[in-house]
């Protein structure tokens, strides 16, 4: 496995992100970028040449593919296949190292401190245990793309986010001194029980507490502890973000949408997105199709 080392953490720079929707038989394009590239697969299997090393996005997995390299489609897909995407940029030209060079800062706490202060060291893949963790902060990113904020450095400070909590991930398969705390790991346990139940109209913070097997207020308090954010409310949010991939993504009617997403009400579901996004689903729904999205 190859690594990349990227020298200037806090000179990253987000350029744009979005979804790409892909159809049986294509092939992703042959391209020789300057900017970084991060995918988080979604759906199904694509494979990319990246001269001469294949990179397999598949469901939950991380991959990277570094500037100054060459990259095209390994064969085309087979099935419909989705991804999230996020092109950056880097003041220095990011390095690629082998394994046993990346394994010997990961593997020391004291080089860990020393050379990560200010720089970032990933695999090329990596799979993910806690993905639903990742694929919201995509959402974030997508959400302030589409609406930004008074700032655009909003949407920097998501990316590198982003981008220090998957180096934290790594850092915790290799140094005990990054290990997630347990409440951390009881939280990201919730988080994978909840996107399991997600499109459920019945699954509430109720039913969470019972799968979990602990006192609802202990969860509720751990959970606005670690997410910012009380349980009802962040179920809510990623239904609304999940919408937002099915509108795009199909053309159900809006009850539909809000049926499979897990909205007891057609009603509800509306007044739901309309707070977290600005504006109605078939609002949001013609600005995607015209704004960020590969769909081919």
């Amino acid at each position: 496995m190859r690594y990349v080392l990227f020298p200037r953490l806090s000179a990253l720079h987000a350029e744009n992100c979005g979804i790409a929707i892909l159809n049986p038989g294509w092939t992703h394009p042959s391209r020789h970028l300057d900017t970084s590239v991060v995918i988080l697969g979604k759906k199904s299997t694509v494979e990319i040449d990246e001269d001469g090393d294949t990179i397999t996005v598949t469901p939950d997995r991380f991959c990277l593919l570094p500037a100054e390299r060459n990259h095209r489609g390994a064969r085309p897909i087979t099935e419909p296949a989705s991804y999230y995407w996020m092109h950056f940029s880097t003041v220095e030209p990011p390095i690629v190292l082998d394994e046993p060079d990346a394994l010997a800062i990961l593997n020391n706490t004291s080089v860990v401190k020393a050379r990560l202060e200010d720089a970032l060291l990933l695999p090329t893949e990596i799979e993910l245990t806690h993905a639903a963790v990742f694929s919201e902060l995509f959402h974030d990113l997508l959400s302030e793309q589409e609406s930004p904020s008074f700032t655009h450095q909003k949407f920097q400070i998501l990316f590198r986010l982003m981008m220090i909590r998957m180096n934290e991930y790594v850092l915790s398969e290799h140094t005990v001194a990054n290990r997630i705390p347990s409440h951390h790991s009881l939280v990201y346990a919730m988080i994978e029980t909840i996107f399991e139940h997600l499109c459920d109209p019945n699954f509430s913070v109720k039913a969470l507490a019972a799968m979990m097997e602990h006192n609802p207020d202990y969860l509720g308090r751990l959970f606005k502890t670690v997410m910012s954010r009380p349980i009802g409310v962040y179920i809510n949010d990623q239904r609304v973000h999940y919408s937002v991939t099915r509108l795009v993504s199909t053309s159900d009617t809006v009850e539909k949408v809000a049926h499979e997403c897990g909205f007891a009400s057609r009603r509800n579901y509306i007044r739901q997105f309309k707070a977290r996004m600005g504006a109605t689903p078939s609002e949001i729904r013609l600005r995607y199709r015209m704004m960020h999205i590969t769909n081919v």
